[in-house]
């Protein structure tokens, strides 16, 4: 756990260490305990690290990835097997920000699904994966869906998640019909702290799933996939393939095990200080937090007209508070909380915002 934050930040799911504070805590690390070194990203801290986090997914095996883009895209490459169509959220990472990876390198055709009854809704129904799989089996050459992959909590939706009766529904017709699931799940442990209930629950529904391990673990850059081993042995050439297998990634390795141990406790303390935050924040002339439905860490905040967001902005960040860029559509923000909360009172924080932007 990092002991000198140099700040509070409302940008970020995690700390967003700099290089400084990233490489102080390294040397802190492996000054109180021993690491070895990986080779080509097997063995030594990279391989305790794979342990550690099947354990507490819940999965049989796990493998490191150097990114998110690159796990998604492999275990959907793996689940998918002769069954090219796979369906996904049209909100979701792997069909908006991926550049077509799974087409143009795999020949795996992501079949976008919304909900169109609920447009603003991070998921979709099951009626919706009935109907793709009726319209694959009826054309003139039977294309079936060999997985559903589904995101949550969603980014570009602000951290919404698939509600979660709606995903049991949809994982156990699939469990039904033989297709494949994956979970990706990059910021699936700021979702369980919200929903009370540990990763390893929410991910034992699906075959596999990823967790980040930079957005909120305080390493540079890295992913977690997990699943069972049929899929993972053997894997780590596949992503070799893929120009994965890094010479050493064990920095990474030893910052996400530091950040684990105690991840969830500390997680569920951020929870209750984020309720708190909010409510006092509400009582600030001025301010109105709105909460977002099936919301986890983001919550918007809105400035009336006599507050210009990029004063308060500035003036906040003099006071050692982050915040984002201000909205264009909206006087305000979108502000996400994280472990920062932990270094300060919340009436601390809260008296800063009550005296900047003034």
């Amino acid at each position: 756990m990092v002991s000198s934050i140099r700040k509070i930040n409302f940008q970020y799911d995690g700390l967003a260490l700099s290089p400084v504070e990233s490489t102080e805590l390294l040397g802190e690390i492996l000054k109180r305990e021993q690491s070895e070194a990986d080779s080509y990203s097997l063995g030594g801290v990279v391989e305790a690290l794979e342990q550690k986090m099947a354990g507490i997914l819940g999965k049989e095996r796990a493998i490191f990835m150097p990114s998110g883009t690159l796990a998604n895209h492999l275990a959907l490459k793996a689940l998918a097997g002769n069954s090219r169509r796979v369906i996904v959220q049209e909100k979701s990472h792997i069909y908006n920000d991926s550049g077509d990876c799974m087409q143009q390198l795999s020949g795996i055709n992501l079949i976008p699904l919304k909900n169109q009854e609920k447009p603003e809704a991070a998921g979709f129904t099951l009626a919706q994966v009935k109907a793709v799989m009726d319209a694959s089996s009826a054309g003139k050459v039977k294309t079936d869906v060999g997985v559903i992959s589904i995101e949550s909590p969603v980014r570009r939706l602000n951290g919404m998640v698939f509600p979660r009766e709606e995903v049991l529904k949809i994982v156990a017709f699939a469990k039904k019909m033989g297709i494949r699931t994956h979970l990706d799940g990059a910021r699936l442990f700021i979702a369980t702290a919200y929903a009370g209930m540990p990763p390893s629950e929410y991910a034992a529904s699906f075959d596999t799933v990823y967790v980040s391990l930079y957005k909120y673990f305080n390493a540079p850059f890295g992913a977690i996939l997990a699943g069972p081993r049929d899929i993972i042995n053997g894997m780590y050439h596949q992503r070799r393939m893929f120009g994965g297998g890094l010479n050493e990634v064990w920095s990474s390795a030893v910052l996400a095990l530091d950040s684990l141990d105690g991840f969830e406790e500390r997680y569920s303390t951020v929870v209750s200080m984020t309720a708190e935050f909010k409510k006092a924040l509400g009582c600030i002339p001025g301010l109105q937090v709105d909460n977002l439905r099936n919301g986890t860490n983001v919550f918007r905040l809105n400035l009336d007209d006599s507050i210009k967001a990029e004063v308060l902005r500035e003036d906040l960040l003099i006071q050692g508070i982050q915040v984002p860029v201000p909205e264009r559509k909206f006087n305000g923000f979108y502000l996400k909380t994280n472990e920062s909360l932990l270094k300060e009172p919340i009436e601390s924080i809260v008296s800063k915002f009550k005296n900047c932007g003034g």
